[in-house]
């Protein structure tokens, strides 16, 4: 679940937490606009891969920690929940409130 936490009022970028349920995972996509996120509570898998398709690397981050931003839009990962309690990231997008929904990701068939 997406929860809308700031719109900048220039509507250049918006914060917005996601809550991951045990299990939860996002499909593998890349971005449309730059981005950047960290884990405020629990343990979010990140999974990292080529524009193909190709595994790159798994990263794990705790709470407190921060991903490397993607300020070019190359990055193509997958986002997920593989422990047994609620995750909860905060993510920083740029891009306008009213594309929040459909303006940031683009889903790759892998």
């Amino acid at each position: 679940m997406r929860h809308l936490l700031y719109i900048d009022p220039d509507d250049a970028f918006v914060i917005s937490a996601i809550t991951w349920l045990p299990g939860q995972a996002s499909a593998v996509h890349g971005h449309q606009v730059w981005c950047m996120f960290g884990v405020a509570e629990g343990d979010l898998t990140e999974e990292q891969f080529s524009e193909a398709g190709e595994p790159r690397q798994k990263v794990i981050y705790r709470a407190g920690q921060l991903a490397d931003r993607d300020l070019s839009q190359q990055r193509v990962h997958r986002v997920s929940n593989r422990g047994i309690a609620r995750v909860v990231s905060l993510h920083l997008y740029g891009v306008s409130a009213n594309k929040l929904t459909t303006g940031i990701n683009r889903v790759l068939k892998i």
